[in-house]
């Protein structure tokens, strides 16, 4: 005689079967696209409007290590590539571009100014306790950048794609090395 098991068996099956078919069917992930960013409180020069225009171009561009182009960039390539539709020619990585224009303290920020990271910012997502236990060295070290946009905002490409971050959260403000200004109309 064969013995039957629960009769909520079955019903628990079908349950979980049709979860993981609707999870499965509900798509990957959807691609994320950065609203505009903010007016700008002051007028902007003629180079920083120009700017605006090409950064507008890569707004919502998936993240492709190496990438200089709406198509796919990363960070410091989004950086070289805005620049470089301006005609302006600045290094390749973030580290390099960190040494080169013309140093801003965090308080004169305007838009166009490039703004520089340590690698606190690619730890601290996986906690606090992570992140106090990296080495002294990575808070000098360079590893992200973005544009800054103005009201604490700038845009940057992360593994997500093109977005836009936000100076004052925390993870920003505590891996924040400097800010670098390219923009010809603005230098003093």
């Amino acid at each position: 005689m064969h013995k039957q098991g629960p009769p909520w068996k079955p019903a628990v099956l079908v349950v979980l079967a049709a979860t993981l078919l609707l999870w499965g069917c509900a798509g990957g992930r959807k691609k994320y696209v950065a609203p505009p960013p903010p007016t700008p409180a002051a007028p902007l020069t003629p180079e920083a409007s120009a700017l605006e225009r090409v950064i507008a171009e890569y707004y919502g561009a998936p993240y492709r290590s190496g990438g200089t182009t709406p198509a796919g960039v990363d960070c410091s390539g989004l950086v070289m590539g805005a620049y470089k539709r301006l005609g302006l020619s600045l290094p390749r990585t973030a580290a390099q571009q960190y040494f080169s224009g013309q140093p801003v303290p965090r308080s004169q920020l305007r838009f166009g100014d490039v703004v520089f990271f340590n690698r606190y910012c690619q730890y601290s997502k996986s906690g606090p306790y992570m992140a106090a236990m990296l080495p002294a060295s990575y808070v000098s070290q360079v590893c992200h950048n973005g544009i800054y946009l103005g009201g604490g905002r700038f845009v940057h490409a992360s593994s997500r794609g093109v977005e836009i971050g936000n100076l004052n959260d925390e993870i920003w403000r505590a891996s924040f090395l400097g800010a670098r200004r390219f923009l010809p109309g603005e230098l003093p």
